[in-house]
C-alpha cells in the first residue's frame, strides 16, 4: 500500500471519515482538456421564447446570458407526474416531483456536433449532493429517448456554490436530428442540513465538436492499452490489452524509469477482432510500474500480493455512506426513521443496513448477502491487515444488527422499502413509506445461512452474539424448510431482488444454510438436509447429453430452462452449497459425487473462458433458443419488459451471440431489456471460479476470477476502472441522493440494443452506470478466496 493513500486512510480516521477521490484521475478532469474543433451556441442568452418551464417552480434571466431557476426541495403532496402510477400513489419509488426547462433548439443546424456542454451553478440550501439531469430529444431515424427511457439522459454531479463546467459526449447516442435539450432539478426532499430553497443558474449552452472516447465495441482506442490500472497481483496471469501497430513493449519502474521487462507483443485474432496482447507474467518482481510501448506510456499500476486491500478499503467507503439511519460525516445525516414495518399488530422501525443503491431503497437480503461476503472478507486480510480486519468486521456489525433487528420472531420480516427521497423523519405524513414484510422460504434460507456465517465470525469477539446468531439462523431455517416444503418456490414480487430464484437456487442456498449450521451445531438433523438438499442441487445439473457443454445448471429437475440472470446474479450459489456441504461433511459416502459435479461446472466455467479473450470477462453463459417461448420463466428474469414485443429481441439477442449449434448460443453479456449492466453477473461467475479454485487449488480457475476484478479496474475496452475513486480514468456515476462517492460501482457495462458488443455511453443514468450495493458485494466475495489462498 503507497504512503499517499495510507496518509488519506489515516486522515479519514480509517473510513469514519469519507475519502475523497483525485479529481486529476477522473475522466471528467481529463475531458476538459479536450482540444474543441467547433462549437455552436445552443442559446442566445436572452429569449425565454426557446424555453418550456414543467412543474414547481420559478425562472427570469437576472443577467444576460444566464438562466435563473429556482424551485423547492419538497412538497406536501405527490405531483401529478408520480401518482400516474399506482405506487407512486402510495409513495413507492415517488419524489417530490421535478422542475424541468427545455429548450427548443429544431431551428438549429445541429449537423457537426458530438458533446453538449454548459455552465450550471446550484445555490441550494444546505445539500451535500446537488444534482441535475441533462437529456435531449432527438427524432431522427433512432429516437431518443429509448423506449425504457435509458438512452438520451444523464444526471450530472454537481458542487454547491459554484460554477459547474458540465459536459456530455453523445457521440455514440443518437443525434443527427436533436430538437429539445432538457434541465431537469430533481426534488428529492430534505436530508437533515437541507433547507427549502434549491437556486440553479445556467449558462452558455453549446455543442461542441471533439474527439469522442471510445464507449462500443471490443476495440480500445488507438495507441492506448487497457490493463488493470491498480495493478496485478504478484504471481498469475499479468496482461494489457493494446490498439497498437508497435511490435515489442517493455516495463520500467515507475519511480526510478529503470527497465525491468521487455517482451514481443502478441497478435491474436479471434471473433471480436484482432488485437495486441502485452503479456508481462513473468514479472514477479514487487513494485510500481508504467507500459511503454511506441510512442505510448501508461499510467502507473501496482504489482504487489497485497493489490486488493486499496481496493477493499474504498469498497467499505462507499457502504459506509449507503448507511441508513446513520449519520455519516460529510455525507448525509441519519436517515428514514419514518419508515415503519407492521405485522400482526406490531411496528418496527426499518432503518439500519445499507441503501440498496442511488435511489435509497431498502433491502434486507441485500444487506445481508454484503455482510456475508464482508466477513469472508474480512477473515481473509485478518492477519494480513489487521485494521482492515478490524473495520470489515465493525461495518459487518453494523449490517448484522439490522439483519436481526428485521425478524418479527415468526419467519416474518421486515424486508423491503421502495424509497427514493429523504424523508422528513416524522411519522404519520405523506412521505412516509410502507415496507413490505415476507417470510418466503428462499430469503430464510439465506438469511439462515450468513447468521451461521457470522456466527463463525463474532464466535471470540462477541460470543454472545454468535449465539444469537445461532439460535436465528436455526429459527430461520425451520421457516424456510417447512414453508418450502408446503409451498415450494412462491409467487415472486417483482421489486425484491430475489424475484427470479429458482427451484434449484432453493435447494443450493438450502444446502449452504444447513451445511453451515451443522458445523456450528452437529445436529444430525442438518447433516441429513445438506446432504438431501446437495442431492437435489445435482438433479439440475447438465451432465453431458445433448448440449454442447456440460456442468451447468437448470432452473428445476425438467431441465427445459437454463438459469440466467439480467440483474441481480447468483450464479455461484449452486458450487457455494455444494463446497460448503463437503466441508461440513468430508467423510460422507457421496462427498465424492458432490466434488465431481463441482469440478464439472469448474470445467465449464473454463470452457466459457475461452470465448472471453483477450480481455478475460466471463461470458454470460450458455443458452438455448427454446428458453423464448417459456413466458412464465422470461416475466421473472425480465421485469418491466413486455413477453409479446420482447421475443422477437430475445431471439435476436441470442442470435448476435456466438452459435455452437442446434440452437445453443453463447452470450457475452446477458439476454437483458430494461434491466441492463452486467457486474453482479460477471462476478458472480467469478465468485464461483474463486470457491472452487480454491477447494481443488485450481490455478486456472483462480486466474478465472482475478480477470473479473481486473475487468473492473480498466482492463476493459474503455480504459475505465467501474469503481470511483480506485485506479485511474474513473468517472461519475448515477448517484442520485448519495453523490459521488469513493468505491461505488455501477451495475455494470450493458450493451446497445440487441447486439452482444460492450457498450459503456458516459450517461450516468438508472440502471447500467447507477451506483448499486451488490457489486461491492461480489468484489469483496471473489477477493476473500483470492486473498484466502
Amino acid at each position: 500500500m503507497d504512503a499517499l493513500f495510507q496518509n488519506q486512510l489515516e486522515e479519514s480516521l480509517y473510513v469514519h471519515f469519507p475519502l475523497k477521490p483525485e479529481q486529476d484521475r477522473s475522466i471528467e478532469t481529463r475531458n476538459l482538456k479536450k482540444e474543441v474543433v467547433n462549437t455552436i451556441s445552443l442559446w442566445d442568452g436572452e429569449s425565454l421564447s426557446v424555453w418550456k418551464f414543467e412543474g414547481e417552480g420559478e425562472h427570469e434571466i437576472k443577467e444576460k446570458g444566464v438562466l435563473h431557476l429556482k424551485t423547492w426541495s419538497r412538497a406536501d403532496h405527490w405531483p401529478e407526474s408520480e401518482v400516474r402510477s399506482l405506487d407512486a400513489a402510495k409513495g413507492a419509488y415517488a419524489t417530490f416531483g421535478s422542475y424541468i426547462v427545455r429548450l427548443d433548439v429544431s431551428k438549429l443546424d445541429l449537423s457537426v456536433g458530438n458533446r453538449l456542454c454548459f455552465k450550471i451553478r446550484p445555490e441550494c440550501e444546505g445539500m451535500r449532493n446537488p444534482i441535475v439531469r441533462v437529456g435531449f430529444v432527438n427524432d431522427g431515424e433512432i429516437k431518443i429517448p429509448d423506449v425504457y427511457s435509458r438512452e438520451g439522459f444523464n444526471a450530472i454531479n454537481l458542487k454547491n456554490h459554484q460554477w459547474n463546467t458540465c459536459m456530455w459526449e453523445i457521440d455514440s447516442i443518437a443525434h443527427d436530428k436533436i430538437t429539445e435539450i432538457s434541465f431537469n432539478l430533481h426534488r428529492y426532499g430534505k436530508d437533515v442540513s437541507t433547507g427549502d430553497n434549491m437556486v440553479f443558474d445556467l449558462a452558455d449552452i453549446c455543442l461542441h465538436q471533439v474527439e469522442p472516447d471510445v464507449v462500443h465495441g471490443w476495440q480500445c482506442a488507438k495507441e492506448q492499452a487497457a490493463y488493470s490500472t491498480t495493478g496485478y497481483f504478484t504471481y498469475g496471469r499479468k496482461v494489457a490489452v493494446a490498439n497498437t501497430e508497435a511490435e515489442d513493449f517493455r516495463i520500467c519502474n515507475a519511480e526510478t524509469g529503470n527497465q525491468v521487462f521487455a517482451g514481443e507483443i502478441q497478435k491474436v485474432e479471434n471473433q471480436f477482432g484482432k488485437f495486441s496482447v502485452l503479456d508481462f507474467s513473468a514479472l514477479e518482481e514487487e513494485g510500481k510500474y508504467q507500459i511503454y510501448f511506441g510512442n505510448t506510456v501508461t499510467g502507473p499500476f501496482r504489482i504487489s500480493t497485497d493489490i486488493w486491500d486499496t481496493t477493499l478499503w474504498k469498497l467499505i467507503n462507499f457502504l459506509y455512506c449507503e448507511r441508513c439511519g446513520y449519520p455519516v460525516p460529510e455525507c448525509h445525516g441519519s436517515c428514514h426513521h419514518d419508515i415503519l414495518a407492521e405485522h400482526n399488530g406490531l411496528k418496527l422501525v426499518f432503518t439500519g443496513g445499507w441503501h440498496d443503491a442511488a435511489d435509497v431503497s431498502q433491502q434486507v437480503m441485500q444487506t445481508a448477502e454484503i455482510m456475508d461476503s464482508m466477513l469472508a472478507a474480512a477473515e481473509s486480510v485478518r492477519t494480513s491487515n489487521h485494521p482492515l480486519y478490524l473495520r470489515m468486521i465493525e461495518e459487518g456489525n453494523w449490517a448484522l444488527d439490522y439483519i436481526l433487528r428485521m425478524r418479527f420472531g415468526d419467519g416474518y420480516r421486515a424486508s423491503h422499502a421502495a424509497l427514493r427521497r429523504w424523508t422528513d423523519q416524522l411519522i404519520g405524513n405523506m412521505d412516509d413509506e410502507t415496507v413490505d414484510v415476507s417470510c418466503r422460504s428462499f430469503e430464510n434460507f439465506v438469511f439462515a445461512a450468513v447468521e451461521a456465517g457470522a456466527a463463525g465470525t463474532f464466535s471470540e469477539r462477541d460470543p454472545e452474539l454468535a449465539w444469537k446468531c445461532i439460535e436465528a439462523a436455526k429459527e430461520d431455517f425451520e421457516f424456510a424448510d417447512r414453508r418450502f416444503r408446503e409451498m415450494g418456490v412462491e409467487k415472486i414480487h417483482l421489486e425484491e431482488h430475489t424475484a427470479g430464484a429458482s427451484r434449484s437456487q432453493h435447494y443450493a442456498v438450502a444446502a449452504w444454510a444447513a451445511a453451515r449450521l451443522y458445523q456450528h451445531t452437529e445436529e444430525e438433523c442438518y447433516a441429513k438436509l445438506a446432504e438431501e438438499y446437495a442431492d437435489r442441487i445435482l438433479d439440475c445439473q447438465e451432465t453431458g447429453n445433448e448440449p454442447p457443454m456440460k456442468g451447468f445448471f437448470y432452473r428445476d429437475e425438467e431441465k427445459r430452462h437454463i438459469v440466467h440472470f439480467s440483474h441481480q446474479a447468483r450464479d455461484h450459489v449452486f458450487v457455494q452449497a455444494l463446497a460448503a456441504v463437503c466441508r461440513a461433511l468430508p467423510e460422507h459416502e457421496k462427498c465424492g459425487i458432490w466434488e465431481t459435479a463441482m469440478k464439472m461446472h469448474g470445467d465449464y466455467l473454463k470452457e466459457l473462458m475461452h470465448y472471453g479473450q483477450p480481455y478475460g470477462m466471463i461470458p454470460a453463459g450458455i443458452h438455448h433458443i427454446s428458453e423464448a417461448e417459456d413466458r412464465e420463466t422470461f416475466e421473472v428474469i425480465h421485469p418491466h419488459a413486455d413477453f409479446p414485443v420482447d421475443k422477437k429481441n430475445y431471439v435476436e439477442q441470442l442470435k448476435n451471440g456466438i452459435s455452437l449449434g442446434n440452437g445453443y448460443y453463447i452470450r457475452m453479456f446477458p439476454v437483458w431489456f430494461s434491466y441492463r449492466g452486467n457486474s453482479a453477473i460477471h462476478l458472480s461467475m467469478g465468485k464461483a471460479a474463486s470457491l472452487l479454485g480454491r477447494y481443488f487449488h485450481d490455478e486456472d480457475l483462480m486466474e478465472i476470477a482475478r480477470e473479473q476484478l481486473y475487468w473492473t479496474l480498466g482492463k476493459n475496452p474503455f480504459r475505465q476502472s467501474l469503481i470511483y475513486g480506485e485506479g485511474d480514468n474513473y468517472g461519475q456515476e448515477y448517484t442520485a441522493l448519495l453523490g459521488e462517492t469513493v468505491g461505488e460501482m455501477p451495475v455494470g457495462v450493458q450493451t446497445r440494443r440487441n447486439e452482444d458488443l460492450p457498450y459503456w455511453p458516459p450517461a450516468n443514468i438508472a440502471t447500467y452506470r447507477e451506483v448499486w450495493t451488490t457489486p461491492p458485494g461480489r468484489w469483496m466475495a471473489v477477493a476473500a478466496d483470492l486473498i484466502g489462498e
